[in-house]
């Protein structure tokens, strides 16, 4: 089921690509922005992101499962790993590696607390207006939490689960170092059969957020 969700934001990424006609598109300011070594998205810089916001599940087309809404804050560090470049079927932009610390608090549903981490691989798209920069991660982590705690249910069936998750965002700069973000997220978690109870649990929802981008790291 968690590889159905996925599809499907993968097909509203494309989706989304084919609205921005001018991603790729270079005019003087925009080139200044996103392509000198003055770009927050230059090589080897580093960023901090903190977002907030629900998720909401279940998602499932298959079987019947309990409910479990949870808030969520995230805080993540981001690594430039490429310059900007015009990449074939991604458009203008580049990759970031981001290592990403959870906080979650399940307010309907079982247990009452998530908390983990996740390793993020992100495709930051560079549009042609340098105010705005879409971005498309997936990544992989785990999570300790209580809700295991719950016998009545089989979701969530062990204290340490494992997490797959996929994002939708946008960045929009209010000066050179500071964005205001928004972002759509498919969160999934399960334990890999570890457990007697791993039907997992698959959930969608929105965060807001703010990222600062830190000068060039030193070599």
């Amino acid at each position: 089921m968690a590889c159905s969700s996925k599809k499907i934001v993968f097909l509203f990424l494309l989706f989304l690509l084919q609205l921005a006609p001018h991603a790729t598109a270079r005019d003087s300011s925009t080139e200044g922005f996103s392509a000198s070594s003055s770009t927050p998205y230059a090589k080897d810089r580093l960023s901090a992101q903190f977002v907030a916001g629900a998720l909401f599940g279940p998602v499932s087309w298959v079987r019947e499962h309990p409910t479990l809404n949870y808030g969520q804050t995230s805080l993540r560090f981001g690594w430039m790993a490429s310059d900007p470049a015009n990449k074939k079927y991604f458009g203008t932009g580049n990759f970031e590696i981001l290592f990403e610390l959870t906080n979650s608090y399940i307010f309907e549903g079982f247990g009452s607390y998530v908390r983990g981490f996740t390793l993020l691989g992100r495709y930051n798209l560079l549009l042609a207006d340098p105010r705005w920069a879409l971005y498309f991660q997936i990544g992989a982590g785990a999570v300790v939490n209580d809700a295991y705690k719950d016998v009545s249910q089989s979701s969530i069936g062990q204290a340490i689960e494992f997490t797959l998750q996929g994002s939708l965002g946008l960045h929009y700069f209010i000066s050179r170092k500071w964005t205001v973000d928004v972002e759509a997220m498919f969160h999934h978690i399960s334990n890999a059969n570890l457990s007697e109870r791993n039907q997992g649990t698959n959930a969608v929802g929105g965060l807001l957020g703010v990222t600062y981008f830190f000068g060039k790291r030193q070599q």
